[in-house]
């Protein structure tokens, strides 16, 4: 009998390394004295990204097709504090995040024990403990690296994406 919870791992995501059968994604911060933080993002890698059009999960340039995965609150604001992925990257992800295809239901109710060179996410004091939102993917060709409340963004807004598909939305109940 096979484990259908932990989705296979792309080939293209093959040089990552793993845990627990999932890929680690490439801005996901590790401690001093070795674990990952699932949940969590190295700032210096997500500025690296969103700025220089890196993929967040593959670490690898974006081509001419990117996705950003966002909240239902950062959907107004067109803007994800979240790097843009390559489809097949942000495919994974959608099947590999509990958070992201709906698995878990709230946030981490305690903070990351973070070592002293990261950084929480800009708005993790607000999310801990609470209901996870429902999740998006934005289809898009670009975006504009802009920085929000101190923190680097990726912003769509003024542009038209290709494509908004929920990914979430129906399974937290919000239709």
């Amino acid at each position: 009998m096979t484990d259908n919870s932990v989705p296979p791992i792309p080939m293209w995501l093959a040089h990552l390394p793993t845990l627990g059968g999932l890929a680690v994604p490439w801005i996901t911060p590790r401690t001093a004295d070795g674990p990952y933080l699932f949940g969590a993002v190295d700032a210096d890698l997500v500025r690296h990204a969103i700025d220089q059009r890196w993929c967040g999960v593959c670490g690898k340039p974006l081509q001419d097709r990117l996705v950003l995965l966002m909240r239902l609150s950062d959907l107004g604001r067109q803007r994800s504090y979240e790097p843009a992925l390559h489809p097949v990257c942000a495919a994974y992800t959608t099947r590999a995040c509990p958070m992201v295809n709906g698995t878990l239901t709230r946030h981490r109710s305690s903070p990351h024990r973070l070592d002293h060179t990261m950084q929480p996410a800009p708005d993790a004091e607000v999310r801990q403990g609470a209901q996870a939102e429902p999740w998006f993917a934005i289809w898009l060709t670009s975006y504009q690296a802009v920085t929000d409340h101190d923190a680097p963004a990726a912003s769509y807004a003024g542009s038209r994406p290709l494509r908004m598909r929920p990914i979430t939305w129906r399974l937290r109940g919000f239709l």
